[in-house]
């Protein structure tokens, strides 16, 4: 089997000191040496002392116990509460919740539901007697085959919509069309026409007064919306409360679906809750409740952080909930969480903490605030995590000096609100190297309905953000709307690529400075396929846009850098952009270069650095720092400069990528020549390829497949099991269209936490032509953490450079100390970003004291100079749990700058 490794991207020697030693985790006193350890179990007792052999019941039990320096250490098993800590921690002694080492942890936002009754022919009598449409119904057809089952609850009237789980896997409301298992790829109808309160299809073919009380969710031009049908006909649905934003009337396509009303359920996992009647309907998969485990939503939150100070939650997973933080929040820490079904809610309403004056779109901002992991407050972090799944927002920033940094994000938004991957509020907040991917409308969002009208101070860089714009369209991967000022925010080094086809028949820029946004700098960013209207559109709307910079672009496949829309516009800079750029008054336009003739290295698999004989070398006008770095006398045009170590954009991944035409066995595929070698193709429902001893290492929670689809064959589906053809499902990978079978893109889905090594069965659902596949990874966050925040560097200084801010002029004898770095069941590959001019630069790599066990040590290459930077990888000792990190400079006296540090 042909297995490329990560480490294989950097050349780089790392002598690690006892090859086959292990260093388990040292418990968190190691990380708070001041503070005792209580130990979670799920077999303890609160009334017990918390120790390893009388561990504690439930956490909340060990936040009440726990002071500044102390560790709740969590071990295996879900934990269905709420943790809200009564105590801060100090800035030298956090208080941690963490997973044991090599132990599984969930905080579960659900509870099993019990007691199920079937539902009988007698009741769907008397179900039908009150409501007429049950009969003929598929409700009444699935009653009939015995399927259905009821159990009266009364389920949480506060939460903000019910969420209901079978087997760990979100189960859908009973919907027209049937929504499936995945809420982020639910089928929708299309309206054939719409006036500002009704929508017509000649599909809704059922009696007059028929739909009366259904949720009706509809998606509108930029505009998603719901309201309870009022009237219905033969042909329309009626909902005379829906707000006078852009009304029903399809602009080029209005997606819809309709739910709320028990007739609806007739597939198997779909369910119906009856508000009034408390009680709850599902359709169970074979007929018997004892083989399904079902869950309902009970608790919006796992962790509450409301006022609380220097608290660490590490390594935990959550489903079905969420962690919330508060004005007065600071210097909280969230990593290595693994998050599923993070938000929920099926009706959209206005924001409660919308600031600007009542218009009739306030819908837009349903969930905007309260949705997603919630940091709000001042210099919080949320790093290495993936997130999966919400209705609204992966992660919503406000306050000031927060942190998002390397995580995952995918399915955010599939409601389709003014919510998105990361919604930024505030100012001076920091959005680096994360994956963004499938998104209802944007990957990031500041709107300034809730955030105002002050969104400076930010850095939005290194991200990777992709397949935006799946529900609506007049998008961007970054979208900044209305009267923005972005002072002092800077946009830049991001891939923006892939949007969704439902976005593509309006604007779906890169970047969207909407509605007079103004004073915003993007630099340095590339973007490739159906990113229409450019890298960067600018659109006053008939107003006036003024002090945006936009310097050093690349726009790979689509012929625009720049697109200047009506209105008047002063101090814009258009400079050293590939690709066209629009000319208007107020806009001063310099070294700006068509992309047709740039001889990209290799745009089959999305290289846009240029080649040697490119005419945008030499020709760019210098533009520091977003020109340093070129190896010609004059600088490069576009977002790469010639010479430069590429640099790279995305979260830090842990895995290897596997070849698709490596496979063991296959049945009904092809392969042909494509992409970055050889694809696996001809997929039809029932094919499938398999491989041998996959491995999942410690624990994988994501798969990216790099594929290729055209539009009339999306959402189809690839099923992913182990250890036999009929084995456990560990994921469904749901195809995004990438616009044609010979444009790939790399896409990602989550799967169950999996582990150890496995054979893996890849099997084609659906009915014909679902895509080519050019390679796959089962992955998880790796453990990156930035320099500058160290807490100990000794000899060294704080400056702007790399990423952003790194820590240079380390010398020989200096020391840099990382607290709490953890890494999970076990990381035995180091990688760093630094910048050396010596020949000889090492780190010896210590944990726990600058004296403590030594784990390796990192030989750099030379780079050329101290602000030159590039990877550099190699192995570690295995080491697991959560430690302090000391590096170690050793070698030439002069060693250089250090941007970041990551452990796989």
């Amino acid at each position: 089997m042909k297995i490329r490794s990560y480490a294989a991207l950097a050349a780089v020697a790392i002598v690690a000191t006892g090859a086959l030693m292990q260093i388990p985790m040292t418990p968190a006193a190691s990380a708070n040496s001041a503070g005792a350890v209580f130990h979670i179990a799920t077999t303890g007792d609160d009334d017990d002392g918390g120790s390893s052999s009388s561990p504690f019941r439930t956490i909340q039990h060990c936040a009440e116990v726990a002071q500044a320096g102390d560790t709740c250490l969590i071990h295996e098993g879900t934990y269905r509460e709420t943790i809200t800590p009564p105590h801060d921690g100090t800035a030298a002694h956090p208080l941690t919740f963490q997973a044991a080492t090599g132990e599984r942890v969930v905080v579960d936002g659900s509870d099993p539901v019990t007691g199920w009754e079937q539902v009988t022919g007698a009741d769907l009598a008397a179900l039908s007697s009150a409501d007429p449409t049950l009969t003929g119904s598929e409700f009444a057809s699935s009653v009939g085959g015995g399927a259905v089952y009821r159990v009266d609850v009364a389920l949480p009237a506060d939460l903000p919509g019910q969420q209901i789980f079978l087997d760990d896997r979100m189960a859908p409301e009973a919907a027209w069309p049937h929504a499936g298992d995945d809420p982020a790829h639910s089928p929708k109808a299309h309206a054939d026409w719409g006036t500002q309160t009704q929508l017509g299809d000649d599909a809704l073919s059922q009696p007059a007064g028929y739909w009366v009380g259904a949720r009706l969710l509809s998606h509108n031009w930029f505009v998603s919306e719901t309201g309870r049908v009022t009237s219905s006909a033969p042909g329309s649905v009626t909902v005379d409360t829906l707000p006078s934003c852009v009304g029903m009337s399809p602009n080029t396509t209005n997606y819809y679906s309709l739910s709320g009303k028990l007739a609806l359920l007739g597939r198997d996992r779909e369910w119906h809750y009856d508000e009034q009647g408390e009680a709850l309907y599902v359709r169970i998969p074979g007929g018997d409740p004892d083989d399904v485990r079902v869950e309902a939503k009970q608790r919006e939150f796992g962790f509450d952080l409301s006022g609380r100070s220097h608290i660490a939650v590490i390594g935990l997973g959550l489903k079905g909930t969420s962690i919330r933080t508060s004005s007065t929040t600071h210097h909280v820490t969230l990593d290595g969480l693994s998050v599923r079904y993070v938000s929920e809610y099926a009706d959209l309403e206005i924001d409660q903490n919308k600031v600007t004056p009542t218009d009739p779109c306030d819908v837009l901002t349903a969930g905007e605030t309260t949705s997603g992991i919630q940091l709000h407050g001042s210099d919080n972090v949320l790093r290495n995590s993936s997130i999966a799944y919400s209705a609204g927002n992966g992660v919503v920033v406000t306050g000031q000096r927060n942190s998002v940094r390397n995580n995952i994000i995918t399915d955010a938004d599939y409601m389709g609100s003014y919510a998105a991957g990361v919604n930024l509020l505030g100012t001076d907040n920091t959005v680096m190297h994360n994956t963004i991917a499938g998104t209802g409308r944007s990957s990031i969002n500041i709107d300034n309905k809730v955030a105002g009208y002050d969104a400076s101070g930010h850095r939005i860089a290194y991200n990777d953000m992709s397949h935006y714009g799946k529900l609506v369209h007049d998008v961007g991967a970054v979208y900044v709307c209305c009267r923005v000022d972005l002072a002092d925010t800077l946009i830049d080094h991001n891939t923006m690529r892939d949007a969704a086809p439902v976005s593509t028949v309006a604007p779906a820029p890169g970047v969207y400075l909407d509605l007079e946004t103004i004073n915003g700098t993007i630099a340095n960013n590339v973007t490739w396929n159906r990113t229409s209207y450019g890298v960067v559109l600018i659109n006053p709307n008939g107003g006036h846009a003024s002090g945006t910079k936009v310097i050093n672009n690349t726009s790979g496949t689509d012929r625009k850098a720049l697109s200047l829309f009506g209105g008047t516009y002063d101090g814009i800079e258009v400079t050293n952009n590939l690709g066209d750029v629009d000319s208007a008054p107020g806009a001063t336009l310099t070294s700006n270069l068509p992309n047709g003739t740039a001889a990209f290295t290799n745009p089959a698999t999305h290289d846009f650095t240029v080649g040697s004989g490119s005419p945008a070398r030499n020709a760019a006008t210098p533009r520091p720092p977003h020109t340093d770095g070129s190896s010609d006398a004059t600088p490069t045009v576009g977002a790469h400069q010639f010479g430069v170590p590429t640099w790279r954009s995305g979260a830090t991944l842990q895995g290897s990528t596997i070849e698709a035409e490596s496979y063991a066995a296959s049945a009904g595929t092809s392969t042909r020549s494509a992409a970055s070698g050889t694809v696996v193709g001809s997929f039809d429902g029932g094919d499938r390829v398999s491989y041998s001893d996959i491995d999942f290492g410690d624990g994988r929670d994501l798969m990216r497949m790099t594929v290729a689809t055209d539009d009339p064959y999306e959402n189809q589906t690839f099923q992913i099991r182990i250890d036999a053809a009929d084995g456990p499902v560990i994921g469904e990978f749901r195809v995004d269209s990438t616009g044609g079978f010979d444009r790939f893109s790399e896409q990602y889905a989550s799967i169950a936490p999996t582990s150890g090594v496995h054979d893996v069965f890849v099997t084609a659902i659906g009915w014909a032509g679902i895509g080519d596949v050019d390679s796959f990874a089962f992955l998880t966050t790796a453990t990156q953490v930035e320099a500058e925040t160290a807490h100990l560097h000794r000899g060294t200084t704080v400056a702007e450079g790399g990423t952003g801010t790194v820590l240079t002029r380390i010398d020989r004898g200096d020391v840099l100390g990382f607290r709490g770095v953890d890494f999970g069941r076990g990381r035995s590959e180091m990688l760093a970003s630094a910048a050396t001019p010596a020949s000889r630069a090492n780190f010896a790599v210590r944990l726990d004291s600058e004296r403590g066990p030594k784990i390796g040590t990192l030989t750099l290459d030379p780079t050329g100079s101290s602000s030159r930077f590039a990877p550099q990888a190699g192995a570690v000792v295995k080491t697991s749990g959560v430690h302090d990190v000391f590096l170690i400079p050793s070698g030439s006296q002069t060693i250089g700058s250090l941007d970041w540090i990551a452990f796989h």
